[in-house]
């Protein structure tokens, strides 16, 4: 990598936040945060295009590991790197519907997707779950964002079931 190539990649890494988006829960304040990792000589990083890890808001701040069962179920994700580094695809577990797009946007890492119909960045998602018995119940989820296009911000809400 040239000299140059690097400062343009340290001054990026320097300005873009490496958060994707988070999820938040009706819960308690603990959020999971998603993160962009770039390559050294890609905007993505082949072997880790996304990380995940809780950000324990409710107590101490500190972040987490996923735990297994978060990985499997809720919280988990799979991501490809296409486009030789360019860009990967990301699919949540529990979102499986809803595919994201990870690419540079504005020299930044950014998780593009379907919102109320339109292309937009994701920044954050909502789950309301009913705490009540034995397992938690998912009662709806909002995906909040701005529209990839136009800037305007861009709200979905869907219903569990539906």
């Amino acid at each position: 990598m040239s000299s140059s190539a690097l400062l343009l990649l340290v001054v990026l890494s320097a300005e873009c936040p490496k958060e994707l988006f988070r999820i938040e829960r009706s819960k308690n304040a603990n959020v999971v945060v998603y993160e962009g990792n770039r390559g050294t000589q890609t905007p993505i990083d082949a072997d880790q295009p996304v990380s995940a890890s809780w950000l324990l808001l409710a107590t101490t701040g500190e972040r987490a590991r996923l735990g297994f069962l978060e990985k499997l179920l809720a919280y988990g994700f799979e991501a490809r790197v296409v486009e030789k580094g360019q860009s990967a695809t990301l699919t949540l577990k529990a979102l499986r519907g809803r595919p994201l797009k990870v690419v540079q946007r504005e020299g930044c890492l950014a998780a593009i997707g379907s919102i109320d119909g339109a292309h937009a960045v994701l920044k954050r998602v909502f789950v309301t779950t009913d705490e009540r018995g034995a397992t938690p119940k998912v009662i709806g989820v909002e995906l909040f964002g701005v529209d990839a296009v136009t800037g305007a911000e861009r709200t979905e809400k869907l219903v569990a079931g539906k």
